[in-house]
């Protein structure tokens, strides 16, 4: 009677052969398992550096506008806006130009009692002197002063702002009031305790960027009006800090105690790139422009851009 066949022991080229094509299927399955991290994982890391340095709280919303990209951290999540809150003056002002109720060459009056505390030039000019509205635009946008704020708010009214607002579908970009006159300096106590000027989120603030940069927030001539003044000589101590000056930045800072926001667009050859990037609750110790928020806010833009700029195409300019 014939034994049953006991299968032989594959030879040692064989066992070989099978250990490398379970090194190569490994190889795979890791690689594979690689591909599948989200792309937003080295900008998380980013910012949770960037919230270690500055001890604060992050709210970013950044979008490439010609490829679509984007990524957002706290996106929805409201931040005392400080001197950010000026856009949504600024859109409630230039609809009324438009609209035909407001010329901006008309002139105001500058006096002790009109005079806002905090930032600006106009407090520290003598009463009588008579800007047109589009001069006080100009002080309210770039140097953020703080006197030609309270003039537009008190000519257009905190709700006809927030309503214009409402309107374009940004329900939680909120002025709260007008700023503190100077009178009250001294005062106690301050009218700067606990003082909230406005309401922002980092999402709603990026889009708003995002349609002027595309001229479509209110009418094309509108949104150029806008962009024009975010144009005209922004801070550049922020979001724009590490790039050359070749990179253009339009945008709108804002600062309080704890607080240092900045927003805009950043054009560069590979396109525009819309930023919205807030703090809150920073407990870094630090004055002024290299203050730990302030740097931490111009690593992440630079990490962000660089991040996304590594397969991104030159953008070849059109003619006018």
């Amino acid at each position: 009677m014939r034994g049953k066949r006991v299968p032989s022991s594959p030879k040692p080229a064989a066992r070989l052969a099978g250990t490398g094509l379970l090194t190569v299927a490994v190889a795979v399955l890791l690689l594979s398992a690689c591909a599948t991290v989200p792309a937003g994982a080295d900008l998380d890391a980013a910012v949770s550096r960037a919230e270690s340095r500055c001890r604060c709280r992050l709210g970013v919303s950044a979008q490439h506008l010609e490829s679509g990209r984007r990524y957002e951290h706290n996106g929805d999540v409201e931040f005392e806006s400080a001197s950010v809150i000026k856009i949504a003056v600024l859109t409630e002002a230039m609809a009324r130009v438009h609209e035909g109720s407001v010329d901006l060459a008309a002139r105001w009056d500058l006096t002790e009692a009109n005079k806002a505390d905090g930032s600006g030039t106009l407090l520290m000019l003598d009463a009588g002197l008579n800007p047109t509205w589009n001069d006080l635009t100009t002080l309210m946008i770039g140097p953020s002063d703080n006197t030609a704020t309270n003039a537009w708010i008190d000519r257009l009214g905190v709700d006809a702002i927030n309503s214009r607002m409402r309107s374009l579908g940004y329900t939680r970009i909120t002025l709260l009031g007008t700023i503190p006159r100077l009178s009250t300096r001294g005062e106690e106590p301050s009218a700067w305790k606990g003082f909230r000027l406005g309401i922002i989120t980092a999402h709603e603030v990026g889009d708003w960027m995002s349609r002027v940069a595309q001229g479509a927030l209110l009418d094309p001539d509108s949104s150029k009006k806008i962009f024009a003044y975010l144009d005209n000589d922004p801070s550049r101590l922020r979001i724009a800090r590490r790039f050359p000056s070749e990179d253009l930045w339009a945008g709108k800072t804002g600062t309080m105690s704890g607080v240092r926001n900045d927003s805009g667009i950043l054009r560069t050859k590979k396109g525009k790139f819309v930023f919205a990037i807030f703090t809150a609750d920073s407990k870094a110790e630090g004055l002024g422009p290299d203050h730990p928020a302030v740097l931490a806010i111009a690593d992440l833009a630079k990490t962000i851009v660089d991040e996304w700029s590594r397969d991104l195409p030159d953008i070849v300019a059109k003619p006018e």
